[in-house]
């Protein structure tokens, strides 16, 4: 019996919503229906299955089809990175997936799996891998990365290195720059915090931040958490302690600025893309939430009397170390905001302010 009679968990449709809304162009029919499929699939098979984080092992998966949804792959590549785990950690036989899935997808699955090998991969597998299956390992790479802090210390260094030697040059090869740059921050951030530990990751007498550190760290977290507000209440818990621990991993107040203004800038289009797959109950009372927000954005003035500290405190703040990037936090930074703000009116219908017009 193939495997598209295995039933997924019922949270399966927000899941394969999420990787289908990822492609630059969303594939339809048969491409779409085996996306749906393969999400189906991953999450019955590791239905029981918890990530070192906590959260359900299928949201690793799904992120890593996300990836390479939004880097331009196609729907093959995208179903064997919802699927590429499943041979590894399940017992789901490779015989079933190729009756349900074709050599298209099980192909790649196979080739992932001779560089996953415990005796290690071939020599040379950067050079002669198939690029699609090297996007794959970049992608898992990067997810990995992203949640690196649940490890312990020395795993944490450990991938980190190998990040850097091997996974950054293979990304630059391919020419993915987004990838390649936030594998490389990532995997620096992780270096430089982890210098500070033991071997057995206790603090080295001396390490401990400084009190400025420890001002520049609370002061980012309260803006990213006025920040997020907008998100939904029932995802917001989650993605704070993931933005606390990034903080504290990141090396330095410049670090720190860049990323809370990044975030800022992102919110309101990942506040949009989490109220698409919210439950209806938690909709209903994001809907009162949006009204607020709608008031809020309808006004210029309004919109910048939010906005204006948490800009301000990034400028402040890189002023620190260089009036040079002040400067241009201070002239980039607005403009930045503005499109946010015009982006979210245009997603929530709300109309443009129209400028005055002066009076005789």
């Amino acid at each position: 019996m193939g495997v598209v009679t295995r039933r997924a968990p019922a949270e399966g449709a927000c899941g394969a919503g999420a990787v289908l809304r990822a492609f630059r162009e969303a594939p339809t029919g048969e491409r779409a229906e085996l996306v749906e499929r393969a999400y189906a699939v991953a999450a019955y098979w590791h239905r029981d299955q918890r990530r070192r984080s906590g959260d359900p092992y299928i949201t690793h998966p799904v992120a890593v089809a996300v990836i390479l949804a939004e880097a331009g792959m196609d729907h093959e590549v995208v179903c064997a990175a919802l699927l590429h785990d499943v041979l590894e950690d399940t017992g789901c036989s490779e015989a079933e997936l190729a009756v349900e899935f074709g050599a298209g997808v099980t192909g790649l699955l196979a080739v992932l799996r001779r560089l996953e090998d415990p005796a290690g991969p071939p020599d040379g597998w950067p050079a002669s891998t198939d690029t699609r299956v090297l996007m794959l390992k970049l992608a898992d790479r990067l997810h990995n990365l992203r949640t690196l802090r649940f490890l312990s210390p020395a795993k944490q260094r450990l991938k980190s290195r190998q990040s850097l030697e091997v996974f950054v040059p293979v990304a630059r090869r391919l020419g993915v720059a987004e990838i390649e740059r936030e594998i490389e921050e990532l995997a620096t951030a992780t270096i430089a915090a982890q210098t500070a530990l033991t071997g057995h990751g206790e603090a080295v007498p001396g390490s401990r931040p400084s009190a400025d550190d420890q001002s520049g760290m609370r002061m980012a977290f309260g803006a990213i958490s006025l920040g997020a507000a907008l998100l939904p209440a029932s995802a917001r818990a989650r993605w704070l302690a993931e933005w606390r621990g990034e903080l504290h991993a990141l090396p330095g107040g410049r670090a720190r600025a860049r990323f809370t203004a990044q975030l800022l800038a992102g919110m309101p289009r990942m506040a949009l893309a989490l109220r698409r797959t919210t439950p209806v109950p938690v909709r209903r009372l994001l809907e009162r939430g949006a009204r607020v927000v709608r008031w809020a954005i309808a006004s210029d003035v309004r919109a910048w009397t939010l906005l204006a500290p948490p800009v301000g405190w990034v400028v402040v703040k890189t002023a620190a170390t260089g009036l040079g990037d002040a400067l241009a936090m201070l002239l980039s930074l607005p403009p930045l905001m503005q499109a946010g703000v015009r982006t979210l009116r245009s997603r929530l219908g709300v109309p443009h302010p129209r400028p005055s017009k002066d009076r005789c």
